[in-house]
């Protein structure tokens, strides 16, 4: 479902853009998901390619506010935009979340982590990619899933060991503090020690051919911790300014659909704004169209973390 909603979410230039990096299918075939960097990459490129669009890369958006007639945004620098609406689409620590509801500006730790990695899907599975796979081992959870190339074949696979175990470690280095996810870790910030011990941990949590790929990069340090953060919107539109993705609504990644569901937030605010004379009125059916389903989504995901970590 995600290349159809990427494909009516984007204009025709940018679906030949996309569909050159990631392969001609790429914006209408759901059924197996390309690797995230290749994704952003080639949207990247979309985005650079537009005339339209204006990146300014490395500014630090500390403030947004809004009159009857404009909404701004202002870096820790002092320098300032100002517009007719402004959609904040800045992740599960969004500034601009809390000009939209101050009172519930936070995403909460869902009270585990998630180690990301890629690895060689070995030849014997190539043939027959399926997913995502699930295996549970104790508290601990394996998520693991075929990645597309270009060329439509599937040589690696993605994979995401769901750890509620070692909380104490991310709180200690910062990236954890109270209730908030404060940061993703850097690689730097992970012991050798621990990445030594996630190794062998795999040894006897997983049965291959993933126990080797997945103990293989700890060794190697080829893997992502991402502490998981969830919020639930009570309202993600406030007079010309919006939320959008993880913004609006931060989820597990267990639920699989963060990014579609992101891609049919800017298709909404897109067709609502679409004409219109009035940026709030069109927010406003922005919101009304998709909070529920919002909350819905998150909702599911945090009854998972529930059951999981006991978040």
């Amino acid at each position: 479902m995600t290349g159809a909603r990427l494909q009516r979410a984007i204009g025709p230039a940018a679906q030949d853009v996309v569909g050159e990096a990631l392969g001609p299918s790429s914006t209408s075939q759901g059924a197996l998901p390309h690797a995230w960097w290749d994704v952003y990459s080639a949207l990247r490129s979309a985005v650079d390619a537009d005339p339209l669009i204006t990146v300014v890369e490395k500014a630090h958006v500390v403030e947004v506010g809004q009159d009857s007639a404009s909404v701004w945004a202002r870096t820790e620098t002092g320098e300032a935009w100002t517009a007719d609406v402004l959609v904040g689409a800045d992740g599960y620590r969004s500034v601009v979340r809390r000009h939209v509801d101050a009172e519930h500006p936070d995403a909460a730790y869902a009270g585990y982590v998630v180690w990301l990695g890629q690895s060689a899907l070995p030849p014997s599975h190539r043939d027959r990619p399926g997913g995502p796979d699930f295996f549970p081992s104790g508290d601990d959870m394996l998520a693991v899933y075929p990645l597309a190339e270009r060329d439509g074949q599937v040589t690696r696979f993605g994979w995401g060991w769901f750890d509620p175990n070692r909380n104490a470690h991310f709180r200690r280095i910062g990236a954890v503090a109270g209730k908030r996810v404060m940061r993703t870790p850097r690689p730097g910030d992970i012991p050798d020690e621990l990445y030594r011990t996630m190794a062998t941990a795999a040894g006897h949590k997983w049965d291959e051919p993933w126990r080797s790929a997945v103990a293989e990069a700890f060794h190697a340090r080829e893997v992502v911790a991402t502490p998981i953060a969830e919020y639930l919107p009570d309202r993600v539109v406030s007079g010309r300014v919006a939320l959008l993705g993880d913004a609006a609504h931060a989820q597990t990644p267990m639920t699989g659909a963060g990014f579609e569901e992101a891609v049919t937030d800017a298709r909404v605010i897109a067709d609502a704004l679409a004409g219109t004379d009035s940026p709030e009125r069109a927010l406003e059916r922005y919101e009304l169209h998709r909070l529920a389903d919002m909350r819905h989504r998150v909702s599911a995901g945090q009854s998972f973390s529930r059951s999981f970590a006991g978040a």
